[in-house]
């Protein structure tokens, strides 16, 4: 089997580590109750974040995370799912354009492209 170093990025935007412990909540929930999840990546387009939580594919969800200095509130589709071990990795596209976000999650980014080993 061949494996390859670099395996081909179809992403549309640069996507940076973002460690960072949070919520959220399912809108199709019944009740309101909060789901704990770790956030691993975030982009332009969406974040991934893990959760022991196996029932999201395509749920639509409302996260609450802080990047930077900035306390952000916003609402996601599931895109994908990945079983790691016990937890489940989720990747999310965000549902709305906003141009407050994209300014600071692309300074975020930026900063830890540039900032990354090797560089």
């Amino acid at each position: 089997m061949i494996f390859s170093k670099n395996p081909k990025n179809n992403r549309a935007y640069p996507r940076a580590d973002f460690y960072q412990p949070s919520y959220f909540i399912v809108d199709s929930d019944d009740t309101i109750a909060a789901n704990e999840c770790w956030f691993n990546n975030i982009s332009l387009g969406g974040l991934a974040f893990e959760s022991e939580r196996s029932d999201l594919n395509k749920a639509v969800i409302n996260v609450l995370y802080k990047i930077g200095p900035q306390l952000r509130k916003d609402r996601l589709l599931v895109k994908f799912s990945r079983k790691l071990m016990s937890r489940w990795r989720y990747g999310c596209q965000f549902m709305s354009t906003d141009e407050q976000r994209n300014t600071i999650i692309a300074r975020y980014v930026d900063q830890k492209i540039k900032n990354a080993p090797g560089r």
